[in-house]
């Protein structure tokens, strides 16, 4: 260390500056500014404890004493209980102490091993890129209120950004990463999804909360290849998709309905989902629905082109002829289960404007 102070003080009588010279030695300023100030060393640990009547108690008494207090077969005590016990008993002793003495004579707790940290891979694009249907699927959680019931129910919905497919969605008071994972098989069974998904990448995108950064999840993940990527904290605009779409259940679903119980709430967005997928057209999506959209593009009829803002949108390759607007939309009804579709309408059609 000494070689290295006299090399950047040579440096630094020919001018150069501190900061430069440390660097160059390859070490800190605060090493180089470091003076031994020649002090004595502190005092060695006492080898006595004053007891409850002041007299000196020697440390091997106090080690003892500790001992008794830890030889219960649940008495799994750290320093700070053992600290407070002797002192109830008229030790004058504090905490470091007790930590010191412990360590010595190995009574302290192991030390517990860290658990691994998830590694997180955040998202690459602001807005995820139009590749395909399911290349990218926003994930995120809302909050219902119940009102019946005075309490909220959370609304989970996995959301495709490119054709604003909701392919799954879930109600319940409780929302787990167990239930996470159901929901995720299920959307790889929805049939848009498995008749496309073998050799198709599929990212999941969502925020930091607990139930996303589970570990169960990450597994579950891993084990059928799909990617999973974080938006950055205090990032909601990277989620833009599922935030726009639970901006439009708020809308139509929360400031229209209250909600007695959770089967009615369940009822009501059954039959929402319904007409957001199937009939429900948007403007992004060229004034179609996400159903009839998706078919549109598998049949090669829409195109990708960036708008004079550089923005993806969609455009017409071919235009679609009434007649097979008409046959695409009795193929996708067809094929629904008749038992998700009400009689009876809870929300107008016509009332419900489109996402622009």
């Amino acid at each position: 260390m000494e070689q290295r102070k006299e090399i950047v003080r040579r440096y630094v009588s020919k001018g150069l500056r501190v900061a430069s010279a440390v660097s160059t030695a390859g070490m800190s300023k605060s090493s180089y500014y470091y003076r031994v100030k020649g002090n004595k060393k502190g005092k060695p640990p006492t080898q006595y404890t004053r007891g409850p009547e002041g007299q000196e108690v020697s440390n091997k008494l106090v080690i003892k004493e500790i001992k008794s207090m830890l030889t219960p077969e649940h008495h799994d005590y750290g320093y700070h209980i053992i600290s407070e016990l002797l002192r109830r008993k008229g030790y004058q002793i504090n905490p470091k102490k007790v930590y010191r003495l412990m360590r010595d004579h190995q009574l302290l707790h192991p030390p517990r091993p860290r658990e691994k940290m998830l590694q997180k891979t955040f998202v690459r694009y602001h807005v995820p890129p139009l590749e395909h249907p399911f290349a990218t699927v926003e994930v995120d959680i809302k909050y219902i209120r119940i009102e019946g019931e005075r309490r909220n129910a959370y609304l989970v919905t996995f959301l495709c950004t490119f054709s604003r497919f909701a392919a799954v969605w879930d109600l319940q008071y409780r929302m787990t990463h167990k239930m996470l994972i159901r929901l995720l098989r299920e959307f790889l069974s929805h049939p848009e999804v498995k008749n496309r998904k073998d050799g198709m990448k599929i990212v999941i995108r969502t925020d930091n909360g607990p139930q996303f950064i589970a570990k169960k999840l990450a597994e579950e993940l891993e084990s059928l290849e799909i990617e999973h990527e974080f938006t950055h904290p205090g990032t909601p605009q990277q989620n833009g998709h599922i935030e726009g779409f639970h901006s439009t259940v708020t809308r139509l679903i929360c400031k229209r309905n209250v909600f007695e119980n959770l089967d009615q709430a369940r009822e009501v967005f059954k039959e929402f989902f319904f007409q957001y997928n199937y009939t429900r057209v948007m403007k992004s999506l060229l004034y179609y629905p996400p159903a009839i959209f998706i078919k549109l593009w598998d049949k090669g009829m829409i195109g990708i082109k960036k708008d004079n803002k550089n923005k993806e949108i969609f455009i017409f390759r071919e235009k679609p002829t009434p007649e097979l607007e008409a046959s695409l939309s009795s193929e996708v009804l067809k094929g629904l289960n008749k038992n998700n579709i009400f009689v009876q309408p809870v929300l107008n059609t016509f009332e419900i404007s489109p996402v622009l």
